[in-house]
């Protein structure tokens, strides 16, 4: 279960978009296209692009408030805003958006292709390791994926799964976790009871997303936790 190259272009001009959608799609495997800011909100919650590339100006929803819904909960995906020199006031408002780049139209074809391609040397150095059956753990985002959804996860879930995800077969005792879950923490008695609430939390949360019969981390007495074998047999 590999996670191809995916790339959601938006951009309201239909002349363009067809021209641009051409040079895209000879670097990505998947080239989503929208021509309005309502659209392109739609698609990227269904397809989950990798990376958005996106015009300022659009009908209904513009590009910089696309830009800011989607980094209201995903810090990872790549977004590159295109915009006319006029429009450069404007990316004021995109100070906290977290762009990879803004380019100017009309873009250069080569100057298209190198921002792309740098962006994808971004998405090789991802590592992403089987920890069961439909499962994959990016350990460059530190994300959970289920049939290439991703699980939206806290930063202590996170921390949990990348430790227990390192390897699936092992088991990792209380203060190992605890360790490395709150490393800036003096742990005391009452964090047992913070580990048991991180499992239960995080557990309802993967089978809520999932339905699965079966709880993803489970629990080996005196052992500790592990990612729950059950989840490997095909």
């Amino acid at each position: 279960m590999k996670r191809a190259n995916t790339l959601l272009y938006v951009e309201d001009d239909p002349e363009t978009r067809e021209n641009y959608t051409y040079v895209l799609k000879t670097l990505f495997k998947h080239v989503y296209t929208a021509a309005d800011g309502k659209k392109a909100l739609e698609l990227y919650h269904e397809k989950k692009p990798q990376i958005v590339l996106l015009d300022i100006v659009l009908p209904q929803i513009d590009g910089l408030e696309v830009a800011k819904q989607i980094r209201e909960h995903d810090a990872y995906t790549h977004i590159v805003m295109l915009t006319a020199y006029s429009q450069q006031e404007q990316l004021l408002r995109a100070v906290n958006l977290q762009l990879d780049a803004y380019l100017l139209k009309p873009v250069d074809d080569a100057l298209l292709i190198n921002k792309m391609q740098n962006i994808i040397s971004q998405l090789a150095m991802h590592t992403c390791v089987t920890i069961g059956k439909n499962f994959l753990w990016d350990t460059y985002t530190q994300q959970l994926f289920y049939n290439d959804g991703p699980i939206k996860l806290t930063k202590k879930e996170r921390l949990l799964l990348g430790l227990l995800g390192r390897n699936p077969n092992h088991y990792f005792s209380h203060n190992e976790i605890i360790l490395h879950v709150w490393p800036d923490d003096i742990p005391d008695e009452t964090y047992d009871s913070k580990l048991t609430q991180l499992i239960y939390r995080s557990n309802n949360k993967i089978s809520k997303f999932t339905r699965l019969e079966h709880h993803f981390i489970e629990n080996g007495y005196a052992q500790g936790y592990r990612i729950n074998q059950k989840l490997f047999i095909v």
